[in-house]
């Protein structure tokens, strides 16, 4: 448009680098790259049509490769003439010498026609953008400038004692599209139907019934037959699928459009939970366990003491102690987990940390929560908060990941104000500050499996391999830091995660096996329960570690006398 004002843009170094040879490598480039992308699509890749195809891709991908084509024609019939001249338009200058010897009333008859007809296809494409799936183009974007800047999972918190509208009746959850907020819209609208959750989601690549991609193509295509009050969503979905997510955020962490299928997920879960009061078998009866007797660990043989029988623990003292040292559900009444709290006590004691625990053993209510029964949650985490605010508690070192998601990220929303510390993130700044010294065995080779809950959903990916460093030699498994695989407890899961073709956690412990190394390290008490089950299946060695007891064994002799 410059040019035809007058403006020499064809002239200099700037027609050269931007105008011609630029413009020339551009052109290629997107001609290139769109048709290897229709290619794809057309050797129907498997995630882009499991759980629904979206149609649309193909026309548009033609029509702007005819527009790139008509371009480069125009140029070609332009560049023929021979009053032109070109420095850099080298794909037009190779195909202007085909047409060379044409009557120059033809050639400018072509310029002129292919000139027209690229730009009234490209103003085509562009009009066609907002009524095609080419519409992400616009709407990914600002999906992702609405996001939450902070990783994983986030679910909104629920008012309890807000009065319902006129004459609507109570609803927890979703179980419509109209029960879901904004943002959630959007994320079907920008939707890709390109199922890169399908591939990650431990759940879909062991055979559940929970496809992500389907529940987003479910919702959307719901959206676009603008049935926004029919109830029958939530069924479409599926009770099995909706308790099938683990909340990994594998689905969340690799969304190019910022979409998040696992809090849509979690919103039907909650429907059912506390609308409609269904959900698996044996998730039922955990959460059951929580509420009468304050932890969901049905049927174990542990006392909440005996992790620390023979041991000299102290107590949190207001005012004195710096640390409390939170012991949570699974550490408490799991024998495997009850390890690591003894582990983590001869750390503590090597470093001449100030700290103490609760006398009476207690749970953050995450697996309340990610159940999808927020009421218990809201219950358990308020009396927390008002146990500590009486003891004054400032800092709070967890050895579960789960505990620290929900002190550090839900706790907040209900008043709490303590910071809250991984303990393998603690073990790492401790043997950094020099007030933990530990005797590095090069020889010996150690895997790390990354819990979901501290990698994606917190970034904490680093801290855990400078211990483990510290004491041996790391070897990655090929899903390692933010793309890790889960191990099938979270949402739940420890106590259900039945079906499909293979459990979760046999897959990412035969992935752990592979890499050769001896010893398969965690920082998270589910993540330790869930591998060293699977670690049963092959041989009775123990294989499966914490981070903490990986470096309590590696203290000088005199530090663990």
């Amino acid at each position: 448009m410059l040019s035809f004002v007058g403006v020499p843009v064809y002239e200099g170094r700037f027609g050269f680098l931007v105008m011609e040879l630029g413009r020339e490598l551009a052109g290629i480039l997107m001609f290139v790259g769109v048709a290897f992308f229709l290619v794809r699509r057309l050797t129907r890749l498997e995630r882009l049509t499991a759980g629904g195809e979206r149609k649309g891709f193909v026309v548009m991908e033609l029509l702007f490769l005819a527009t790139i084509a008509a371009g480069f024609t125009a140029e070609a019939f332009r560049l023929a003439e021979p009053a032109s001249a070109s420095r850099g338009e080298f794909l037009g200058l190779a195909l202007a010498g085909a047409l060379q010897g044409f009557d120059v009333g033809l050639l400018a008859a072509g310029g002129h026609f292919g000139w027209w007809l690229h730009g009234l296809l490209g103003v085509a494409f562009i009009g066609l953008i907002a009524h095609t799936p080419l519409s992400h183009m616009l709407l990914a974007p600002a999906n992702a400038a609405l996001a939450r800047p902070r990783s994983g999972i986030t679910l909104a918190p629920i008012d309890f004692d807000a009065e319902p509208e006129g004459d609507a009746e109570i609803s927890f959850g979703a179980a419509k599209l109209a029960d879901l907020d904004r943002k959630k819209l959007l994320d079907f609208s920008a939707c890709l139907w390109c199922g890169r959750c399908q591939e990650v989601c431990p759940a879909a690549q062991t055979g559940k019934a929970l496809s992500p991609k389907k529940v987003m193509t479910t919702c959307a295509t719901w959206l676009d037959e603008k049935r926004f009050d029919d109830p029958g969503l939530i069924d479409a979905v599926g009770l099995e699928a909706v308790f099938d997510c683990t909340t990994c955020a594998a689905c969340v962490e690799e969304c190019p459009a910022s979409n998040s299928p696992a809090e849509t997920i979690l919103e039907f879960r909650r429907h059912f939970v506390m609308d409609r009061s269904e959900m698996p078998d044996t998730l039922a009866l955990a959460n059951r366990n929580l509420e009468s007797r304050g932890h969901p660990f049905v049927g174990t043989a542990a006392n909440p003491d005996d992790w620390r029988k023979g041991l000299d623990v102290p107590f949190f003292e207001p005012g004195k102690t710096e640390y409390l040292l939170w012991i949570g559900c699974s550490v408490a009444y799991e024998a495997r987990a009850q390890e690591v709290a003894r582990a983590m006590l001869r750390i503590l004691d090597a470093a001449g940390v100030s700290y103490g625990i609760l006398e009476e053993s207690r749970c953050t209510g995450d697996p309340a929560k990610m159940a999808g029964d927020e009421m218990q949650f809201v219950e358990i985490a308020q009396a927390n908060i008002e146990d500590f605010r009486e003891r004054k508690i400032q800092k709070v070192i967890t050895m579960c990941a789960h505990c620290f998601n929900s002190f550090d990220r839900y706790y907040p929303e209900l008043g709490a104000d303590w910071q809250t510390i991984p303990h393998s993130v603690l073990i790492d700044r401790l043997i950094a500050e020099g007030r933990l010294q530990v005797v590095r065995d090069e020889a010996e080779k150690i895997t790390f499996h990354d819990p979901c809950y501290l990698a994606r959903h917190n970034d904490i990916v680093a801290e855990p391999r400078r211990a483990l460093a510290a004491v041996g030699q790391v070897i990655e498994m090929p899903r390692n830091r933010k793309e890790s695989f889960c191990c099938g407890a979270g949402g739940g899961n420890y106590w259900g995660g039945k079906g499909g073709t293979a459990r979760i956690n046999d897959v990412r412990m035969q992935e752990a096996i592979d890499t050769g190394a001896a010893k398969v390290a965690t920082s998270c008490s589910f993540c330790l329960l869930m591998l060293t089950s699977s670690a049963s299946k092959h041989g009775e060695a123990r294989r499966v570690f914490d981070v903490a007891e990986l470096v309590a064994a590696a203290l000088p002799a005199s530090e663990t006398a």
